[in-house]
């Protein structure tokens, strides 16, 4: 009896199929909602056991990234993305579906915001038809007040400003040239990775910067706002297009 049950245990584990890992190595289009809205790009994933690597293939060229994982069928990878000198890293965490043809799950924009991502596997000369979902995030809110403005002298901002920008991945450098024209700010902000227009106001001591940094997931505007104090700009701000505020400094070059 004993042998005869050795036998029928071995012909069941001998008829059980093996356990078939999930694999998602191959390209994939993968929609990113942001808050400036969504964006469909190529991914190819490659994939050793459960570890996850590949490339962004973004229009502005590819990000390459590693270290990501691939537990049962719970994808999580991040990627980095410059902004004007800026390193934002951009976190995919998800799950893949049964039929591995198809993923969903949530985007982290470097701990500023949340929102929604989804994948199909891309099939050879088609066009990705991803439906982006809503996008779930919320700016953060600063809790910090400037200091009362008072009346600065015509041309306090013009001229050239080394900007120190404080991000989480360190501090960013960058260079403004501005022109001031009746309280009106126009120039360029030059940093590591090009150079862009600026525009901005100044009333009294608080002055106001926008531009638009161009990111593989789309325009990204940034509003920075602050205080001239001398040649300094003092309690400075920089809004992340609505996904966080971010500290910076700026000290007027001598002319």
């Amino acid at each position: 009896m004993t042998r005869a049950m050795t036998l029928l245990s071995i012909a069941l584990l001998a008829a059980t199929p093996a356990f078939a890992q999930t694999t998602v190595a191959g390209d994939w289009n993968v929609t990113v909602n942001s808050p400036q809205g969504s964006n469909t790009t190529l991914v190819t994933f490659k994939q050793d056991g459960e570890k996850i690597s590949g490339v962004f293939k973004s229009q502005r060229g590819e990000l390459p990234f590693e270290g990501g994982t691939l537990t049962g069928k719970e994808l999580k990878f991040t990627f980095t993305v410059e902004t004007q000198g800026m390193q934002l890293p951009i976190t995919l965490a998800g799950t893949v579906a049964d039929d591995g043809a198809t993923m969903t799950g949530k985007a982290d924009f470097g701990g500023f915001a949340e929102g929604d991502w989804s994948a199909k596997r891309a099939e050879a000369g088609a066009a990705s038809t991803t439906t982006p979902a809503a996008t779930t995030a919320a700016p953060a809110a600063s809790t910090t007040t400037a200091s009362p403005s008072t009346t600065t002298a015509p041309g306090a901002a013009a001229g050239q400003w080394d900007i120190t920008i404080k991000t989480p991945g360190g501090d960013r450098p960058a260079t403004a040239t501005l022109t001031e024209d009746n309280g009106k700010l126009t120039g360029t902000l030059a940093s590591d990775v090009g150079e862009v227009p600026i525009t901005g106001t100044i009333e009294g001591k608080a002055v106001k910067l926008a531009f638009t940094a161009v990111t593989p997931n789309g325009n990204l505007p940034i509003t920075m706002t602050g205080d001239v104090d001398g040649d300094s700009i003092v309690n400075g701000k920089a809004d992340i297009g609505g996904m966080g505020i971010m500290e910076f400094v700026a000290k007027k070059k001598p002319q």
